[in-house]
């Protein structure tokens, strides 16, 4: 059919969906959305504004020609960009709408919502675009469009008053118009581009969401709005006690059932029902959020907690979500839909890292709908004491800025002097018979850890399951080694970050799974990663919180007597680079006040000493005031722009963490399986072998290190065995050519 004579009906916004049935869709669900996030009434009808014409620039002839084809008449790239071509539009709108309801005119959430729903906004972006040659029924459409918005919102201008300067606007060239200074702020003309970086972050970022979950829940062919929402949470979580054989709640569960403080502090030893209590006290919140330090506790809680709340209402987001996602699915497409919107904490139920909530406050992808999400949610961040100060200074700015709608911090061993730091809450304790179990019979040793060994063998020869816990990966290696080359020693597992992933999640499934005699040699990952229970703990000596998470890795209900921890109080250089020595010391100290069989009572007031003499450290707190300082200054500089991580200086502060920066790596006997990979179509599962390495072996070990184009990573000539994991040695067969 020649263009000229389709009909507005036929535009296109999809291969099988008209431009006005996609977009009556995308406000009815937009309509909803802003009523359920309780949007102001100024806020509502700009998402609404920016749900209606956000894809008016389909009504283009290049896009039209582009869909009608199927995408073969020429590259998307090609294709001016709909989200730009429909910035004339939303700008007219959005303005003259201010104008009849008196809106401040230059805060242009909408339009800035409406240029960014496809690429993020920022500096750069669109620029050099040239005019745009819109479809003959262009101002059609538009026009009907127009009159789906009027019938909800009637408050609107007519659309001859709205788009008067129509012909005028839509025949610049786009791209120029965003940096032409068209608009005056404070004195001093500003572009309309500088108009969107200093909109109010928080309003814009509602506009934005309601706009982009509306967009996507109707592309993926969902209407439902409530099912972003938690229905019920408190009876699912009681019914799903009732399902685990719980007959009677411990008395701070029901307090944590029972209050009513938004702000919620929580300390109960491991193994008491730490988990459920939190559940409770969110309640019947609308939206929770579960916050953990490592992508492995995130992998756990998310299928715990779909036992609770069902599949289909519990997210995940982390680093290599999609990937967990996908070994779970059977559908391609479904997992593209749960990871975008897990990964922007839109499910009812999202576990994820402290990491992916700090980014967002470092105004990282998507930062818009995280940020909205979370200040509407139950905001539950666990083993609050595993961060280091620069974490938890990004942290208290974050919370500072936008506190959600309930805060809980929980912890087995929660700190006053961490607590301080936080808004004022409601602290609940577990009751004092479970503080005083005595899980633990602790035994000094005036040795260093490798001198563990023979402890470790005569415990396992009585059939006890023996967890060995190193602080270096090398040291770890080595433990490994002598337990396997001298002793002949099985079942025998070592468990560090340097496997590949593919191997380290088998060695995860099987020290979860252990035989009596099992000796498992591990390192700081098994503080918080894995829900363990065996019978002896051999360990380095390490700082008070640290061993009280080993501990609680062995005997962890309290079930048995007693167990046996062999603590090896003499340390090595590895031991003081990561942790430093005058903690080190102050642990020890603290370590021989404490009575053979130690109450949990008192390991958590010795943890709470530890923390008071260094969170006291003048080091401590510059690392956590330079924390608050550098989200504070991101969101500064960057105002509503999504950080652009091709700036070297902006990259360096897009980071959580502190400390040691690790790159991943492929060990070079996997790069013939990567490429097979990648020509059967599973390129998704690349990460299987990749393996974090310290960025600072890169130059340590120059000439072991070749990036891949192709593979998009580093490739890695160390020696590599899946019994050891990466050494720290060329391998054997780059050994003989040298």
């Amino acid at each position: 059919m020649p263009r000229e004579k389709l009909r507005v009906a036929e535009l296109l916004a999809k291969p099988d969906q008209s431009l006005l049935k996609h977009t009556d869709l995308v406000l009815r669900i937009g309509q909803n959305l802003a009523e359920q996030l309780n949007l102001p009434e100024s806020l509502r009808v700009k998402a609404l504004l920016a749900c209606a014409l956000h894809d008016v620039g389909k009504a283009t002839e290049s896009f039209q020609d582009y869909i009608a084809q199927g995408g073969a008449s020429r590259s998307h790239r090609q294709v001016y960009p709909h989200a730009l071509a429909s910035l004339p539009a939303i700008l007219l709108a959005e303005h003259t709408a201010g104008q009849r309801l008196g809106w401040d005119a230059v805060n242009l959430h909408a339009t800035a919502a409406v240029l960014s729903h496809h690429s993020p906004l920022g500096a750069e972006v669109y620029k050099g675009y040239a005019a745009v040659r819109y479809h003959p029924q262009g101002k059609e459409v538009l026009e009907q469009i127009w009159a789906l918005l009027h019938e909800i919102v009637p408050s609107l201008p007519s659309f001859e008053e709205a788009f008067s300067q129509w012909d005028t606007l839509s025949s610049q060239q786009l791209g120029a118009l965003l940096d032409t200074p068209i608009f005056q702020r404070q004195g001093r003309n500003v572009s309309l581009r500088g108009v969107f970086q200093q909109l109010p972050q928080e309003e814009f970022a509602q506009v934005k969401t309601v706009l982009h979950l509306a967009d996507w829940l109707a592309s993926s062919g969902r209407e439902a709005v409530d099912d972003l929402f938690l229905q019920g949470g408190r009876q699912q979580v009681t019914l799903s006690m009732s399902r685990s054989g719980v007959v009677a709640w411990r008395a701070f569960q029901q307090q944590c059932a029972r209050t009513s403080s938004n702000i919620l502090w929580l300390r109960a030893p491991t193994g008491t029902g730490k988990t459920e209590a939190l559940l409770l006290w969110a309640g019947d919140a609308r939206r929770i959020i579960y916050l953990l330090p490592t992508q492995a506790t995130v992998n756990a809680m998310w299928r715990r907690l779909q036992n609770v709340f069902g599949q289909e209402n519990v997210g995940i987001a982390h680093g290599r979500a999609s990937y967990v996602m996908r070994q779970e699915s059977s559908s391609d497409e479904d997992v593209f839909d749960e990871r975008l919107f897990s990964s922007v904490f839109a499910k009812p139920v999202t576990v994820a890292t402290l990491d992916q909530y700090l980014l967002a406050h470092l105004n990282g992808r998507h930062w818009e709908e995280r940020r909205t999400l979370a200040r509407q949610s139950a905001l539950v961040i666990d083993e609050i004491h595993t961060y280091e100060p620069y974490t938890l200074g990004m942290l208290m700015e974050a919370l500072t800025r936008e506190p959600p709608a309930q805060l809980a911090l929980a912890s087995a061993t929660l700190p006053n002097s961490l607590l301080r730091l936080f808004p004022a809450g409601e602290t609940v304790e577990a009751e004092q018979n479970l503080w005083e179990r005595k899980r633990h019979r602790l035994i000094l040793r005036e040795k260093p850890l490798a001198q563990g060994v023979e402890e470790a063998i005569e415990s396992a020869k009585q059939g006890k399951k023996v967890l060995v816990v190193a602080n270096t990966v090398a040291q770890a290696q080595d433990i490994y080694r002598c337990l396997k080359e001298q002793y002949g020693w099985q079942p025998l597992h070592l468990l560090h970050a340097h496997f590949i992933l593919r191997d380290r999640q088998e060695k995860e499934r099987q020290v979860q799974e252990p035989v009596p005699g099992t000796i498992f040699v591990s390192t700081q990952v098994v503080e918080v990663s894995l829900d363990i229970d065996y019978d002896v703990l051999i360990t380095e000596m390490a700082p008070i919180d640290a061993l009280v998470q080993r501990m609680g890795r062995v005997n962890r209900r309290g079930e048995r007597p007693p167990a046996p921890v062999y603590l090896f109080t003499v340390w090595g250089q590895g031991a003081e680079k990561v942790y430093g020595k005058e903690v080190l010391q102050s642990s020890l100290s603290l370590l021989r006040e404490l009575p053979e069989l130690p109450t949990d009572r008192f390991l958590a007031e010795a943890t709470e000493r530890l923390y008071q003499q260094v969170t006291a450290s003048a080091e401590w707190q510059e690392e956590l005031q330079e924390g608050m300082t550098t989200l504070s200054e991101v969101q500064r500089i960057l105002g509503c722009y999504t950080i652009d991580l091709s700036d070297e200086e902006m990259r360096q502060r897009f980071t959580a963490r502190r400390g040691v920066v690790s790159v991943e790596v492929i060990p070079e006997q996997f790069v013939q399986e990567a490429y097979k990979m990648r020509e059967a179509g599973e390129g998704w599962r690349l990460v299987e072998l990749l393996v974090p390495v310290p960025i600072y072996w890169l130059s340590k070990f120059r000439d072991a290190f070749c990036p891949s184009a192709d593979l998009g990573v580093y490739v890695s000539s160390l020696e590599y065995n899946p019994h050891e994991g990466l050494l720290e040695r060329p391998s054997a067969a780059k050994a003989m050519l040298a």
